[in-house]
């Protein structure tokens, strides 16, 4: 048994896999993290040897299996050894158990197919390819995160290799410009997760749509057919070698059956905005035009901004979403023309690029919020100033710091629930009563009018009740001695002045030089008290040594 976990340049986390037999092996293993389960598993299988595999991305050297009580149990190198591993929790040989499955599901269907593991330059893990010999048929199975741009490009020489491709997609391993696009083209997105089953992970699959997901089914319960892997419960879907020319013989017939007048182009673009929106999605114009089943690919820029304006003040709200900040380019960017519609509408002429981006990236936020099939409080918009920038005031918004008199300042973000942030900006405002801050009350009251315009009825009694006592509590507001004695010495000296020059004349003066008040005046709350340091002119100035 070797001793020490001590690993030179390694992670600090526990090895939790490794392979059986040697270094190259692709059997892989999850130790057991039980003492008594890692216990019983030698006493089954005493001629094992562990190895830190290169099929992992280890170093490749032998690995002993530490029995822990008070701690879980795992792999550990030899003392002194220098190992880069990137990946060593018990996901980092999914792709060898996938591997498994595949050679026994093949195995199931008489299918005579193999599969290799794909380095995308962060590690031997970064999918899995299995394709099938003479149908060639390809499924990849996705396991890190690929770029959008990557993916087209990617999809694009292999479609060209094969008949089928299904692209088959790890946790956060889809872009989601890539979910948004196969969506679109087949209807659905698929999907795999892998479940520890003792010392090996075994994989579901299952189809994702953007209303309705199928159940995660075991990859026994899949079949290839002609038009590629079937999940059981997924629609027809067509194949994806064949989007790219469906859209252009749409388009066609589109042509054929005559143009449209253009009130019904406007309400069928809104629509189709609107249900972009429901599914969460950011179409480009040329998947606006193929949903909505009009060529409008051949219009100009000059016309598009005419067509959008005309979209946007057919919408019932004036104060709703502009849906026209749902386009974007290939790149995902706000087409420069959306600028235009926001000038015309009267909501700001963005200066910059980012500007217009992260402003259409809040009036998306809206507009999810807003149609989505669940639909919740919306963000406010952001304003623009005349200079082109975004108003710092709503930067400031995005958060409410209400200060507690017992405890530490507490954040409510701009996705608390309504509930939470109403009861938060009432017990600021109570706060600032108790602590005598009427500036403070004065700022609160502001964020508290802000708040409550986006805020559902049934949450407003009670922030209203607080608001109209705050209010009230300012109009008669008088210094307690305890904000007296919380202010600065600045502050004291000029209300101290200010009390003198106020006690001078309600006062006269009588022989012998006694002040004697004014019969029916107030009363010097000042008289008889000591003076504050520094304000005896009395004393004659004491030179600095």
């Amino acid at each position: 048994m070797f001793q020490g976990t001590g690993v030179i340049g390694s992670d600090s986390r526990l090895v939790q896999t490794a392979v059986i037999g040697s270094r190259n092996s692709g059997r892989a293993i999850i130790l057991p993290t039980d003492a008594d389960e890692l216990a019983h598993w030698r006493r089954r299988h005493p001629r094992y040897t562990y190895w830190c595999g290169t099929q992992l991305g280890g170093c490749g050297h032998e690995l002993s299996d530490r029995l822990c009580r008070d701690k879980v149990c795992h792999f550990a190198h030899r003392p002194h050894t220098s190992c880069h591993r990137v990946a060593t929790g018990a996901a980092s040989a999914d792709h060898l158990f996938i591997k498994d499955e595949l050679a026994t599901w093949a195995g199931r269907y008489k299918l005579k197919g193999q599969a290799t593991s794909r380095n995308l330059g962060s590690g031997p893990g970064d999918a899995v390819d299995y394709r099938i010999g003479q149908a060639k048929q390809h499924v990849r199975f996705q396991f890190s995160n690929l770029p959008h741009t990557e993916w087209r490009e990617t999809r694009t020489r292999l479609s060209r290799e094969t008949s089928t491709l299904d692209w088959v997609f790890g946790p956060g391993s889809a872009h989601p410009e890539t979910m948004e696009e196969l969506r679109e083209e087949i209807g659905y997105l698929l999907r795999f997760r892998f479940e520890t089953q003792g010392a090996s992970r075994h994989i579901s699959l299952r189809a994702e749509g953007a209303r309705h997901s199928t159940e995660w089914v075991p990859l026994a319960a899949c079949a290839m057919t002609p038009d590629g892997l079937r999940i059981p419960g997924a629609g027809s879907r067509r194949p994806h070698n064949v989007s790219r020319p469906a859209v252009r013989q749409e388009s066609e017939s589109t042509d054929a059956q005559g143009p449209r007048s253009r009130e019904e182009l406007v309400l069928l673009l809104r629509e189709t905005l609107v249900n972009a929106a429901r599914n969460r999605t950011r179409p480009t114009w040329q998947t606006l035009s193929r949903i909505a089943g009009v060529d409008v690919l051949r219009v100009p820029a000059a016309e598009r901004v005419e067509l959008l304006i005309d979209v946007e003040r057919g919408r019932t709200d004036e104060e709703g979403p502009l849906l026209s900040a749902l386009l974007r380019t290939e790149d995902g960017d706000p087409p420069p023309y959306v600028s235009e519609v926001i000038a015309a509408l009267r909501y700001g002429v963005p200066a910059t690029t980012a500007v217009l981006k992260r402003w259409c990236q809040r009036e998306t936020e809206r507009a999810f919020a807003v149609h989505g099939v669940t639909p919740r409080t919306a963000p406010l918009r952001l304003l623009i100033n005349a200079d082109g920038k975004l108003a710092m005031q709503e930067a400031e918004r995005r958060q409410v710091i209400a200060r507690r008199v017992d405890g530490p300042a507490r954040q409510v973000g701009r996705q608390s629930k309504p509930s939470e942030a109403s009861a938060e900006i009432a017990a600021a405002l109570r706060a600032v009563r108790r602590l005598d801050a009427p500036r403070r009350a004065e700022g609160f009251l502001r964020r508290a009018e802000a708040v409550l315009a986006r805020m559902p009825e049934r949450y407003r009694a009670e922030l209203r009740e607080e608001m109209e006592a705050t209010r009230q509590w300012l109009r008669t507001h008088k210094p307690s001695p305890r904000a007296q004695a919380g202010k600065t010495r600045q502050e004291r000296a000029q209300a101290t002045g200010k009390a003198g020059s106020k006690a001078k004349t309600t006062s006269g003066t009588r022989e012998g030089g006694k002040a004697q008040p004014k019969r029916g005046g107030t009363k010097d709350r000042l008289r008889g008290a000591r003076p504050l340091p520094g304000l005896d002119r009395s004393q004659p100035k004491r030179r600095a040594k």
